[in-house]
């Protein structure tokens, strides 16, 4: 009797042992990778670039198993370099003209920021000029002397504005405030018109066209030009007809790179996992924020600030040859 319950304790040991065994080949295969908690400097959360950054970090957690991301609303991208260049932030929608103001140490800071690097961009920004459709105000120029919006005090989009404004030598009366209260004066009539930066379709304008009919003003060649020239962030650009429903013709105009940047400190692992995953899924990005489709791998060498590393051995493993201007150099 006594053998025959040592014999059975015995079996049922092995069973367990057994079932133990298979239980971990089955949980050993999907076994949790190592958690990776990033943090995302987004923007104002009316922005376009915030919704991008809070539709990429979807995307990322979506892919990579273990991956963590806090997107936060900040005053804008602009305030995302100084946290960036104390190692508060990990990633940051940025823009190209907010590189070279930070790197250049101008309007927004008095000293220079390098602590940051590129990792993709965004989106093609339109810098786009538009007012009603029954306005007197046809081209550029007639904005001379004119009440026009052109954002939050202090951001990208109004400085670039500015900055256009002032190579071309108009000189309208600048109005100031949030995008969400920029789009409410267009459809009241508040303002004469409006100057913003940024991925096309933008969904304010479409917003402000349901109460309000518009019109898109174009640049001149010779303004392209001048544009082009004297600031470096800009190229001259054609945005297609139909790029909003009310817009007939081919509008010339200047256009600037919206990016996202990456902390020089972050693992080369996980950048080379975010440039991979970002691009391998991108036809999701562009369901989510459509604006993201005037961008492509390429645009990678139109960047001001050096590339991550990580993200270098991404975009050199699909064949695109990096500058040496672009490759970071831990002083």
């Amino acid at each position: 009797m006594e053998k025959r319950r040592l014999r059975g304790i015995f079996l049922l040991s092995v069973f367990l042992v057994v079932c133990g065994v298979f239980s971990f080949a089955r949980t050993g295969e999907a076994a949790p990778a190592e958690r990776v908690r990033l943090s995302f400097g987004g923007s104002n959360t009316g922005t376009w670039i915030y919704m991008f950054c809070a539709t990429m970090a979807d995307t990322w957690k979506r892919y990579i198993p273990g991956l963590e991301i806090t997107v936060l609303a900040t005053a804008g991208t602009t305030a995302n370099f100084l946290p960036m260049e104390k190692g508060e932030l990990d990633l940051a929608g940025a823009s190209l003209s907010g590189d070279y103001y930070a790197r250049n140490g101008m309007y927004f800071t008095k000293t220079k920021l390098t602590k940051f690097c590129s990792l993709l961009p965004a989106t093609r920004n339109a810098h786009q000029a538009f007012t009603y459709l029954d306005s007197p105000i046809k081209t550029w120029k007639d904005m001379e002397g004119k009440r026009i919006h052109v954002g939050a005090r202090a951001s990208p989009t109004s400085i670039n504005s500015e900055e256009i404004c002032k190579v071309l030598g108009i000189k309208p009366k600048f109005i100031y405030s949030s995008p969400a209260e920029a789009v409410d004066m267009m459809k009241d009539r508040r303002v004469d018109g409006m100057i913003y930066g940024v991925g096309a379709p933008w969904s304010s304008l479409m917003d402000i066209a349901t109460a309000q009919k518009v019109k898109l003003l174009p640049m001149t060649p010779e303004e392209q030009k001048k544009v082009a020239a004297a600031l470096p962030y800009f190229v001259a650009d054609l945005m297609p007809a139909k790029t909003y429903s009310f817009q007939t013709e081919d509008l010339p105009g200047v256009s600037s790179i919206q990016t996202v940047n990456a902390r020089p400190g972050l693992s080369e692992a996980v950048v080379y996992q975010l440039a991979k995953v970002a691009w391998e899924h991108w036809d999701e990005i562009i369901k989510a924020t459509p604006a993201a489709k005037w961008v492509k791998p390429q645009d990678i060498v139109n960047m001001i600030s050096p590339i991550h590393p990580g993200a270098v051995k991404y975009y050199r493993e699909i064949g695109i040859q990096i500058p040496d201007r672009l490759l970071w150099k831990d002083k």
